[in-house]
């Protein structure tokens, strides 16, 4: 039976020596490069359109391409436990930030060398993507501090929305303009702002080394078991694998599973192994507390459950090239309309959260977005900006509202002393969501020849069916504002 851990928001002191400032500071500016140099931001129209038109890449190949590369955000919490457990040079924190941020910014610059070789393409690509895990993982672990220190994890949550839709203002933006270049461009704008994380990091970021309660963590590691649902479901998902592998159409989200099933896997072992190594006994008591969280675990369930629905990202940008025949500087203006109206939400958000229960936000955003994704059964050149404005496929007022709700709900539902990885487990439910979601949309046109208007009607349903879990959710989280005791 799961135990559910209450993430109350009354103030604690901050394990690091910084303030609400510092704090708001490295979640920004981590928020925003960490977004701004993925391959889905700034690199979303120069890679798709370097795979389509010089690689000769179809939809489905390109959705399988996006999906491996971003495939390290779904195994965001074995880097949670390094970095929440696995301290460097004694901090859990600032020298990770600087490795990640550094790494991606040597890694991005190493693309330029294999644009005409798909798999030394896709190796580094990939290889990018796990230093700006590494550098985004402990941007979450610092967001998650500030909201449990200072009771603001509305707010802090939206200082990380709005500069996460600012890098995707400026990011499709540029992206299309750089679309139509040489690759390079993309590559050392993308190297660069990384490298200014790692200077701002290497500046702000100060941490108090703090030995681990060695005797507490060996009591927790002896009574740690894995809960029965978790094995039933890693169970389960071996044998959906094993039953997928066989068709070709399913192979790829075979793969996914069986990565999932081994991180999942590595986590428990280490939960459970005895041990006297004071280290690897510190990381047991951070697991046992994620293992055990009843609230955490119903959170991340909604979370997949929203963003897992059939997608339309890549489909909609082949509508947008070879139906609407829309050039490419056009397609990347409407994504930065995305990220304008979700740099005004995030800016709004702060005034809801401290007005509403968390239950009501998430009800109304899941709502109203399921029912604004009706409007691409009316897309044109016409009214593309509008729709995007409202509900876009990686922005838009809508849907960052809906991203904000669940957002405010992974901060409450971590655990404190674990924030690293109780935020990337969150955070990889997610990212696995949305990969398989545009996998599974790119199929069902490819495949099953299901029209753009039926995806669209597919996606709104089923988003709303979602609603139903609502009320699952536990009281003594989502029922009540910001800054209100339970």
């Amino acid at each position: 039976m799961l135990e559910t851990s209450r993430g109350d928001e009354t103030s604690a002191p901050p394990r690091s020596g910084i303030g609400l400032r510092e704090y708001t500071i490295l979640v920004g500016v981590g928020a925003f490069v960490t977004t701004f140099a993925q391959s889905r931001v700034l690199g979303q129209f120069p890679t798709t359109f370097l795979l389509k038109e010089q690689l000769h890449l179809g939809k489905e190949q390109v959705a399988l391409f996006f999906f491996w590369v971003t495939f390290p955000w779904n195994l965001k919490p074995l880097v949670g436990i390094l970095t929440d457990a696995f301290p460097i040079f004694g901090t859990r924190r600032r020298h990770y930030m600087l490795i990640g941020a550094a790494g991606a910014a040597v890694c991005w610059a190493s693309v330029i060398l294999f644009t005409h070789a798909y798999g030394l393409l896709l190796s580094s690509t990939l290889a990018y993507n796990i230093a700006i895990v590494l550098a985004s993982t402990v941007m979450g672990g610092l967001m998650v501090e500030a909201g449990h220190a200072f009771g603001a994890s509305g707010r802090i949550t939206a200082v990380r929305q709005f500069t996460m839709n600012m890098s995707y203002i400026g990011g499709p933006l540029l992206g299309g303009y750089l679309a139509e270049r040489a690759y390079g461009w993309t590559v050392g704008v993308a190297a660069a702002s990384c490298l200014g994380l790692a200077a701002c990091a290497y500046a702000i970021l100060r941490e108090r080394p703090a030995p681990p309660r060695i005797e507490r963590a060996r009591a927790v590691a002896q009574r740690i078991r894995p809960p029965r649902v978790m094995t039933v479901a890693l169970v389960g998902a071996i044998v959906l694998g094993v039953a997928l592998y066989p068709f070709p159409d399913f192979a790829n989200i075979a793969y996914s599973l069986f990565a999932l099933v081994f991180m999942f896997g590595t986590i428990i072992a280490i939960a459970v192994m005895r041990t006297t190594n004071p280290v690897i006994a510190n990381a047991q008591m951070q697991l046992g507390q994620i293992l055990y969280s009843g609230t955490l675990w119903l959170a991340a369930g909604m979370t997949f459950l929203v963003w897992t629905v059939p997608g339309f990202n890549t489909a909609l940008i082949y509508q947008q090239s070879d139906v609407l025949h829309l050039d490419k500087t056009f397609i990347g203006f409407l994504g930065a309309v995305e990220g304008v109206f979700g740099v005004a939400m995030a800016l709004v958000y702060p005034f809801l959260c401290r007005r509403w229960p968390l239950r009501r936000l998430i009800v109304v955003a899941v709502g109203v977005n399921a029912s604004a994704t009706l409007l691409y059964l009316r897309y044109t050149p016409t009214t593309a900006p509008f729709i995007h404005a409202l509900v876009g496929t990686s922005g838009g007022a809508c849907l960052a509202f809906m991203e904000l709700s669940l957002m405010d709900l992974a901060v409450r539902s971590t655990p404190r002393g674990c924030e690293a990885l109780g935020f990337a487990l969150m955070m990889s439910v997610r990212n696995f969501a949305i990969a398989l979601n545009d996998v599974l949309g790119s199929q069902l046109m490819d495949r099953y020849h299901v029209s753009f208007t039926s995806l669209i009607l597919t996606n709104a349903l089923t988003t709303m069916a979602v609603l139903v879990c609502a009320p699952l959710l536990p009281g003594a989280i989502v029922d009540r504002r910001e800054g209100e005791r339970s």
